[in-house]
């Protein structure tokens, strides 16, 4: 796949506009592995099912405003190249590995290394380096080589319209949050909304950064390959995680005790320095599932959406494979975390 460096900042922006929209709001990190497991499996929070239905619903928001042709890559052609066996052992080590490790690469990498959080800093070393020599010992030979030389362009109105989406969708996100701010007393569904539409941007950064598409997350895995290595999602990088860094500071100076902007919220971002043994295995299995698919918690989902709004039940298969077998890897993980 070609080298699409403005898609993917672009998709980067709303990735970052979404979790630091959500952390200074709500006092919540967009982990995603987490709230899924705990809409799942533990408290069955509204707002957790909130987060669940904005990833989902992104493919068919997308579809309906026509942003698809923006969209890098094939998701669903890579996935149905996937097979179904090979779908369902990543799930299970991204599943448990999620678990074990306490995040993916949402939690982790765009939230946690944005905060210099030490654990964060260690499971993203660790499932990285586990990810690039999972996918450059499975598969190299058979996959169609990526020339960096081919640089992805787009035209001048494209990277407008780019743009006016995450211009739009901050001016969307800020004006339904100083309503909420001016009506402590809203309805608990409307007090739900803003967590949908965090993860609807969320969702549709995905898409536009093409961390949906397998093939191209495992072409920036394959660095090891020159032939395969498309090195587009270090721009998520300069998109998400280093405006999240700045956001994360200025929202934390001079703060003795931090505040959230919804009253009905507290400050929840977790505290934890300690890097003990379930971290580090954790992130190790979590980076092999991970590097196996090159799919993780965020993009089964969203791609679980476009299956349905595409109507390919082929490729809904594939995905409810992958995403089936995460949840019980997960829930074995949560077994043997309560037993010890």
């Amino acid at each position: 796949m070609p080298f699409t460096p403005i898609q993917t900042f672009a998709g980067g922006l709303l990735l970052h506009l979404s979790t630091s929209s959500l952390l200074s709001d709500t006092g919540r990190v967009f982990g995603i592995s987490g709230i899924f497991n705990g809409a799942l499996f533990e408290s069955h929070e509204r707002w957790q099912w909130a987060v669940l239905g904005g990833l989902v619903s992104g493919p068919l928001v997308g579809h309906t405003l026509g942003l698809n042709p923006l969209f890098p890559g094939d998701a669903l052609t890579s996935l149905a190249s996937i097979g179904l066996v090979r779908l369902a052992a990543a799930g299970v080590l991204v599943g448990i590995g999620s678990r074990l490790g306490s995040g993916c690469t949402s939690g982790h990498m765009l939230c946690g290394l944005s905060r210099l959080s030490p654990r964060s800093f260690v499971a993203t070393g660790v499932f990285f380096t586990t990810a690039v020599i999972t996918a450059n010992m499975t598969d190299t030979d058979s996959l169609p080589p990526t020339p960096t030389s081919i640089l992805e362009i787009p035209s001048i109105q494209i990277v407008a319209r780019l743009f006016a989406i995450v211009g739009i969708a901050a001016i969307a996100y800020r004006s339904l949050r100083s309503y909420l701010i001016s009506r402590p007393s809203a309805s608990g569904l409307l007090k739900m909304t803003p967590y949908y539409l965090a993860a609807l941007t969320f969702s549709l950064g995905l898409s536009l950064s093409g961390m949906t598409d397998p093939i191209k997350v495992t072409g920036f895995l394959r660095f090891l390959h020159p032939r395969h290595f498309d090195p587009s999602l270090a721009m998520v990088v300069l998109g998400g995680v280093l405006p999240n860094a700045i956001h994360y500071r200025m929202i934390t100076r001079n703060r003795a005790t931090q505040r959230t902007g919804f009253s009905w919220e507290k400050w929840r971002v977790p505290t934890r320095r300690d890097i003990d043994r379930s971290l580090v295995s954790g992130a190790g299995i979590f980076g092999v599932g991970w590097g196996l698919a090159g799919i993780c918690p965020g993009p089964a989902l969203v791609n679980l959406g476009a299956a349905f709004v595409e109507r390919d039940m082929a490729v809904l298969m594939n995905v409810m494979a992958f995403t089936c077998a995460m949840m019980a890897g997960m829930y074995t993980a949560d077994g043997y975390l309560m037993a010890r």
